[in-house]
C-alpha cells in the first residue's frame, strides 16, 4: 500500500516537473517571439527615419526632415551694422542673401527651408521692400521687426501674411545682455515662429512651382572661368567682404573689413557657394535713404569649389518671380551642394570685385 501511494507521488511529482518544463519553454517561445517582432518593428522603425530624411531644396543637401517637405521656407530680416555684430546664428542660414539698405549699410536675409531647425536668431530688424521682393521669390514666409513705409506699403497692397515683431510681440524677444540700443536687441526663434504661422494662419505648404528654386551638381563641380582661392566684394565703403578658400573643407570663409565673421559663439562663417548679383541701378526713394534696387536681372559671378565662373541672373519686373541663375553658355547653372552666400552689389561697384 505505502509503495503505490509513493508510486503515485512520484508520478504526480514527475508529471508536474514536466508541465512547468513545458510551460516553461512556451513562455521563452513567446519570449522569443516577441523579441523577434521587436527586432523586426525597430529595424523598420530605423528604416522609416533613413528614408524621412530628404534633399534640401536650398542646399541640395541630404538633410532635410520629412516634416519639412513640401513647405516654405523661412526668411528672416536680420541687422548688420557694428552694434548688431556678432549676430546670434548667423552660421545656421541655408542661404544668406545680404544688399543695401540705405547710407551705405547692409541688412541680411536669412532663409531655412525648415522652421525647426532655426535656432535663436538676430538681431532682427525692420523690413524693406526689396528684401521682401527676395523672400517672394522663395516662397518665403517673411518674418521681420517694422518696416520702411514702402515695405508695409508692399505687404498691405500685396496682401503677404507676415510675422512682424511690431505688432506680433510674443513671438519675439529681447536680448539686453550686450548694453547696446534696443532696436539691436530683437531675435526669435524657429519654435516661436513656427507658433506664430499656427497661430495666425499662414499658409505652410509651398506652391509647386517654387518647389525646386535651384539645381544642383551631383558631385562638386569646377566653374569654367578660372581658379578663386579668393573673392572679395564691395557694397559701399564700410561694408566689404573677402571669402577665403579653405580646400579641405572646400568652405570658403567670410571676412568683413578684413575681420573675421563670426557668430555671437565665436564660429567662423563659411559656405559652400559665393554669388554676386550685380544690380544695374538704384533709386533713392526719400529723405531718409531708403533705396529701390533694380531687381530686374543682370550680370554676375559665382565661386565654388575653388573656381569661378561670370554669370548672368534674372528676376524680371514681377516681385515674386524667382531668381534664376545662368551659366556662360546660357544654361540654367548648378550650384554645388552646400550653403550658400548670394550679394546683392550694385553694378557701379563691381569693379571692386577681386578674385584672386
Amino acid at each position: 500500500m505505502i509503495k503505490r501511494i509513493y508510486k503515485s507521488v512520484i508520478a504526480i511529482i514527475i508529471a508536474l516537473c514536466l508541465l512547468l518544463i513545458t510551460f516553461g519553454c512556451d513562455k521563452d517561445k513567446g519570449k522569443d517571439n516577441k523579441s523577434k517582432g521587436e527586432t523586426k518593428n525597430n529595424t523598420e522603425t530605423s528604416e522609416q527615419t533613413v528614408s524621412k530624411t530628404l534633399v534640401n531644396p536650398l542646399t541640395g543637401e541630404n538633410n532635410l526632415k520629412a516634416d519639412a517637405a513640401g513647405k516654405r521656407p523661412v526668411a528672416v530680416v536680420v541687422n548688420n551694422v557694428p552694434a548688431a555684430r556678432p549676430q546670434w546664428g548667423l552660421c545656421t542660414p541655408d542661404i544668406v542673401v545680404e544688399g543695401l539698405v540705405e547710407a551705405g549699410i547692409t541688412r541680411m536675409l536669412w532663409l531655412y527651408s525648415d522652421v525647426n531647425q532655426i535656432p535663436k536668431v538676430g538681431s532682427i530688424r525692420s523690413a524693406r521692400h526689396d528684401f521682401i521682393e527676395v523672400a517672394e521669390g522663395f516662397d518665403a514666409i517673411f518674418v521681420h521687426w517694422g518696416g520702411s513705409p514702402y515695405a508695409y506699403e508692399a505687404i498691405q497692397n500685396r496682401s503677404i501674411k507676415d510675422i512682424d515683431g511690431k505688432t506680433r510681440a510674443k513671438y519675439f524677444a529681447r536680448d539686453t545682455s550686450r548694453n547696446v540700443p534696443k532696436e539691436h536687441t530683437g531675435y526669435t526663434t524657429g519654435e516661436k515662429i513656427n507658433q506664430a504661422i499656427s497661430d495666425l494662419s499662414i499658409r505652410s505648404d509651398i506652391k509647386s512651382s517654387y518647389s525646386s528654386p535651384f539645381g544642383f551638381n551631383s558631385s562638386n563641380a569646377t566653374y569654367k572661368s578660372g581658379s578663386c582661392e579668393s573673392i572679395k566684394m564691395s557694397f559701399s565703403s564700410g561694408y566689404n567682404h573677402t571669402f577665403k578658400y579653405n580646400a579641405q573643407d572646400k568652405l570658403y570663409y567670410n571676412y568683413m573689413n578684413s575681420n573675421k565673421m563670426v557668430d555671437a559663439d565665436g564660429k567662423h562663417m563659411a559656405v559652400s557657394n559665393v554669388i554676386v548679383l550685380y544690380f544695374p541701378s538704384f533709386s533713392v526713394l526719400n529723405s531718409a535713404g531708403s533705396i529701390d534696387m533694380d531687381l530686374t536681372g543682370g550680370k554676375g559671378v559665382i565661386a565654388s569649389n575653388g573656381s569661378y565662373e561670370n554669370i548672368t541672373w534674372k528676376k524680371g519686373n514681377t516681385p515674386d518671380n524667382m531668381i534664376k541663375l545662368y551659366a556662360q553658355d546660357g544654361s540654367e547653372l548648378k550650384l554645388n551642394v552646400g550653403k550658400s552666400y548670394i550679394g546683392l552689389v550694385p553694378v557701379n561697384r563691381s569693379g571692386s570685385t577681386v578674385i584672386a
